[in-house]
């Protein structure tokens, strides 16, 4: 438990700080695991003494290295998609919103106030509610019962004539869609690459950067400078691949711009 603490602790800390400075606190972090290995390696064993095992010592480390730039790659492509299905599918929620407020216009005044009153309220309780949540990928109390609102006045509506009969039923189709774009939002939150996923990674990017010790470069300081670029480089790759998969907190998150323009437009303040 203590441990998870300290996780959670550092992690919220990173966070804190603007991407760039989280980003050079964690390529510090490996940067100084990487050289560190090279002067305790170096203290016990002569250059000339690896220079020996160099030819079979390379063979693995570029096989090694394909591998683990493969699954960098991969990981990376597939946390960017999963960013931009999300931020599309917040977007897409919010011209929902705006679309069954505008399509409320053929109904009678008495229906039309309050489909339109019950919209702004959820939209609004997304932004003040919902979005802080978002994070665990929880729903929020007050935006189910917002929603549960904007469904009570479609069903409120009396219908006096076919015109409204067919945007009435244009509207509960709208509204549908409404509904199945929150979820997949709120599975959005809930989404991430998994712990088995995040220890391979870490793992495998450890692994690749101490295994650069064990080359017996003539100059220490060339193989330093060799050995942070790499770890650099992989710590960078590693905290942007974090920073895409937290999609709803941090400094890369997604934000309700789409929904807070469509507000707005409402007449109403975020």
């Amino acid at each position: 438990m203590m441990r998870y603490i300290m996780h959670m602790n550092i992690i919220q800390l990173i966070e804190s700080f603007p991407w760039l400075v989280g980003a050079l606190c964690i390529v510090s972090i490996f940067v100084i695991f990487a050289i560190s290995g090279i002067l305790i390696i170096r203290s016990r064993i002569s250059p000339k003494k690896l220079q020996v095992h160099h030819d079979v010592a390379g063979f693995v480390f570029t096989n090694l290295g394909v591998l683990y730039s493969v699954l960098l790659g991969f990981t990376v492509v597939n946390v960017q998609q999963r960013f931009d299905k999300i931020k599309e599918i917040s977007q897409v929620e919010a011209s929902y919103v705006a679309e069954l407020y505008r399509n409320s216009a053929v109904f009678s005044e008495s229906d039309r106030l309050v489909i339109r009153e019950a919209l702004k309220k959820y939209a609004k309780s997304i932004l003040n509610d919902e979005w802080n949540t978002m994070s665990n990928g929880l729903p929020h109390p007050n935006t189910s019962e917002a929603l549960q609102n904007v469904w009570q006045a479609y069903y409120n509506v009396n219908i006096a004539d076919g015109k409204q009969t067919v945007w009435y039923q244009e509207s509960i189709n709208k509204l549908n869609q409404l509904m199945s774009a929150r979820i997949s939002r709120l599975q959005g939150g809930e989404e991430s690459l998994g712990t088995e996923m995040w220890l391979l990674l870490v793992v495998g990017g450890i692994l690749i950067v101490g295994f650069i010790w064990f080359f017996g470069l003539e100059s220490m300081a060339t193989h330093m400078l060799m050995a942070s670029i790499l770890a650099a480089s992989i710590a960078f790759l590693l905290f942007l691949i974090y920073s895409l998969d937290t999609v709803f907190s941090g400094n890369v998150s997604i934000e309700p711009e789409a929904l807070k323009r469509v507000v707005l437009s409402l007449g109403e303040q975020p």
